[in-house]
């Protein structure tokens, strides 16, 4: 079946290689500028006495987690993709506006705005972000047949990823770079005006290098606009919904990531100081060590699955993928009781448990993927749903993480912090369990939509 249409940019942008990577840049800086580096940036500023904003870091993980929200809110919208354009021209469009949404941030933090204006303007880069994200993901399905997207599910979770190397890594050390020469709002505000531009040249970019592609079975322009009703709109959904074996998903997209998502207190315990029980990192080694070189092994385990899974299929490697997102969230208990001075040792820990996650999060990306296959070109709006609710079983644990952390010192009046951060990373491992239920649950559909190379071929060519 053709997945490309004849008028496609140019040769070379039919093949994925051309698009793919850079595509998939495009939606993890966004997201990591948007919900972690401002995590980063917040706990900094709070130190600093020109900042007009006082609160405290557990508010700080509240509303930075709440920046989720359009994330999981898009599925309310994301069904004007399918009916209006096509996703290429909302990926693009969606960009240039991010890069511009983000200068008006970074102009915010310069100026040293009231942190509820600041947070307007990251609200709106998430809508944004949230947008080119659900148009990303369909025109993934759309221009890739299934040997393609099992190919190229680890260079997308890979350079989703990356997004965070250049976001939380280099920018973050960036940041603290800039603040021997420079105020902590304007080395920051600095930072997130260089992430506008770099947003605005990967739009350029895409423009060129993106190839015009229709889903199969596509509705014609007119047909797209033929009936406004909201029982249409909202079909897609309604249709997913109803699927056999909706529940089951339902509790894998919630639950796989349950403890995965409450070590956002992972930043605050690398910043904080150690009579506050943390490890007391600066901005720039919090950043090379979390950043950079935790987020290049993110990629690593990204690759290393993604390519895994589409030579030997996911029955072979599914479990392995389970543990590894899981097991190694035992480094932050180790961490907060041996307490290590030695960078090394720091670094190690963090590595392993960045790789863990990537090498494990492609079997989250290739369960939607699975669940958004389809006729008709609703694959933009399916995929939407998914994201939204697993998105959403992530916000809401990961927003509440910081007063989860203040909960044994209200029982106990005598904890010190230390004890409180040695409690929750206790706790986050006793939440990997519901993640390998939720698994088990949906092991056999996962093995067989991704079967080997091998039986792959032996189906295509019986067909």
């Amino acid at each position: 079946m053709k997945r490309f249409s004849e008028t496609a940019a140019c040769p070379s942008a039919r093949n994925g290689w051309f698009w793919v990577p850079t595509l998939y840049l495009a939606e993890g800086l966004p997201a990591a500028l948007i919900t972690t580096v401002s995590l980063v940036m917040f706990i900094c500023l709070i130190q600093s006495e020109s900042f007009t904003g006082r609160i405290s870091s557990e508010e700080i993980l509240f509303w930075t987690g709440l920046y989720s929200l359009p994330w999981m809110l898009r599925a309310l919208w994301v069904p004007v993709i399918d009916r209006v354009g096509t996703p290429r021209t909302w990926a693009i469009v969606m960009q240039a506006v991010m890069g511009g949404l983000f200068a008006a941030s970074g102009a915010a933090v310069a100026c040293g705005a009231w942190f509820p204006a600041i947070s307007c303007c990251f609200l709106a880069s998430a809508v944004a972000s949230a947008t080119h994200d659900a148009a990303a993901d369909g025109f993934y399905i759309i221009a890739l047949d299934p040997s393609g997207q099992a190919a190229f599910s680890g260079i997308r979770s890979a350079l989703y990823k990356a997004g965070t190397v250049i976001g939380q890594g280099l920018l973050a050390m960036a940041a603290g770079a800039l603040y021997e020469f420079l105020a902590p709002e304007r080395a920051w505000g600095s930072v997130y005006g260089a992430a506008g531009v770099m947003m605005v040249l990967l739009a350029l970019y895409h423009w060129v290098m993106m190839p015009d592609a229709e889903p199969s079975g596509a509705p014609a322009p007119a047909q797209k606009f033929g009936s406004r009703s909201l029982l249409t709109f909202f079909s897609p959904y309604w249709r997913a919904v109803r699927a056999p074996g909706f529940g089951r998903a339902l509790a894998f997209l919630l639950l796989f990531r349950l403890a995965e998502s409450q070590l956002r207190v992972a930043v605050p315990f690398l910043l904080a100081k150690r009579a506050d029980g943390g490890l007391e990192l600066d901005v720039a080694r919090q950043g090379f060590l979390y950043g950079t070189c935790g987020s290049l092994a993110l990629i690593a385990g990204g690759i290393l699955s993604g390519y895994a899974v589409s030579r030997q299929g996911m029955r072979r490697w599914l479990w392995p993928m389970a543990l590894a997102i899981n097991v190694p969230d035992l480094v932050y208990v180790y961490l907060s009781f041996a307490r290590p001075a030695s960078l090394w040792v720091i670094g190690t820990c963090v590595f392993v448990e960045q790789f863990g996650y990537g090498f494990g999060f492609t079997l989250l990306t290739l369960g939607m993927v699975l669940m958004a296959r389809g006729e008709g070109g609703q694959e933009t709006t399916r995929f939407a749903l998914f994201t939204a609710l697993s998105l959403f079983g992530v916000m809401l644990p990961g927003s509440f993480a910081g007063y989860l952390l203040k909960v044994p010192a209200l029982f106990f009046p005598g904890l010190t912090a230390l004890d409180s951060y040695r409690i929750f990373f206790l706790w986050v491992v006793v939440c990997t369990i519901p993640s390998f239920l939720v698994t088990a649950l949906m092991a056999g559909r996962l093995c067989d939509g991704f079967p080997p190379r091998r039986e792959r071929t032996e189906v295509s060519s019986a067909e």
